[in-house]
């Protein structure tokens, strides 16, 4: 079992000063995914830099990064007979 750090980066870096004990890279990986989609959900702080979740081993090597992709407001469909 390892230590894993989850940092959001946008720019700046916001450290995760807790981190998360898991059992290997891979666990890791699949919890910086579900990080990025629940922050997704939130406008970015700041537009101009793409924002990410980088995994941090506890030895300090950088495991990798996931992209954080906003989620667009979801709409209703549009009526089909207003294009026919």
């Amino acid at each position: 079992m390892a230590h894993y750090y989850f940092d959001l980066k946008n720019g700046m870096t916001e450290r995760d000063h807790r981190g998360r004990d898991l059992d290997n890279d891979a666990e890791a990986i699949a919890e910086a995914y579900a990080i990025a989609d629940e922050i997704s959900a939130q406008p970015p702080a700041n537009r101009e830099h793409a924002r990410h979740i980088c995994v941090v081993h506890e030895n300090g090597h950088e495991v990798t990064r996931v992209p954080v992709i906003t989620r667009m407001k979801r709409t209703s469909a549009p009526d089909p007979e207003k294009f026919s």
